[in-house]
């Protein structure tokens, strides 16, 4: 079970019943649908109400401004990537190059696939709310990748190396934002680079080779 991390003084009105859930995700899904075609900026409260089929009332009894829609829908574009995680290696990673590879490739993929979680995450009209936030969940990435790269491999979790993956999730996404930017997607240059960047970081906290956990268990 992964937690999102709470807003600091959240002002979002969070439903409890079935009912008023299903109308909180249909105005997710409503400005899922926009962010297709418009930027952040030109999306109102009532641009939602009638792409929803909603009153603007309905929408304010959840959220006080349009900006905190969009918190809450980069709220579950995190839980999205998340779930990427749970997406099986492919066959003969032996390495923690080849590791990142994978692991970054799906999230490019993922990108590159939904518009409206580029635009929101990466897009040059991406507000200082959803940036922070999207900082704050960094944290979340990142521990949950450690878990599975500290079974893969032969290192010991901890909060030392939570923080490193922290901050090879914000150089990563820094890359990725400058191609989305000037290419509207994340290229295979601007993506290369990324990579590069991940395996030059890297490098300062991480040996070279790496063994796997199994063989050096079986050694032990």
């Amino acid at each position: 079970m992964v937690t999102i991390l709470p807003r600091p003084a959240d002002t979002i009105r969070r439903p409890r019943q079935k009912r008023s859930q299903q109308r909180f995700e249909a105005i997710l899904d409503s400005a899922d649908r926009l962010l297709e075609t418009l930027e952040p900026a030109q999306i109102s409260i009532y641009t939602l109400a009638e792409e929803a089929g909603l009153s603007a009332p309905s929408i304010y009894h959840f959220f006080p401004d349009a900006g905190q829609v969009f918190v809450a829908l980069a709220e579950r574009y995190v839980r999205q990537f998340v779930d990427l995680l749970d997406k099986p290696l492919p066959p003969g990673v032996t390495t923690w190059q080849a590791f990142f590879a994978a692991r970054y490739g799906h999230g490019r993929d993922h990108y590159n696939a939904h518009g409206a979680a580029r635009r929101l995450l990466l897009g040059s009209g991406l507000s200082a709310s959803i940036r922070a936030r999207d900082l704050e969940n960094d944290s979340v990435l990142a521990e949950r990748s450690m878990t599975e790269f500290c079974q893969l491999f032969a290192i010991a979790p901890s909060a030392d190396l939570v923080e490193r993956f922290t901050e090879l999730l914000v150089i990563n996404d820094a890359i990725w934002t400058l191609s989305v930017h000037r290419h509207g997607t994340i290229t295979d240059a601007y993506d290369e680079q990324a990579r590069l960047a991940r395996e030059a970081y890297c490098s300062t906290f991480l040996p070279e080779h790496l063994p796997l956990r199994a063989a050096a268990d079986q050694a032990a």
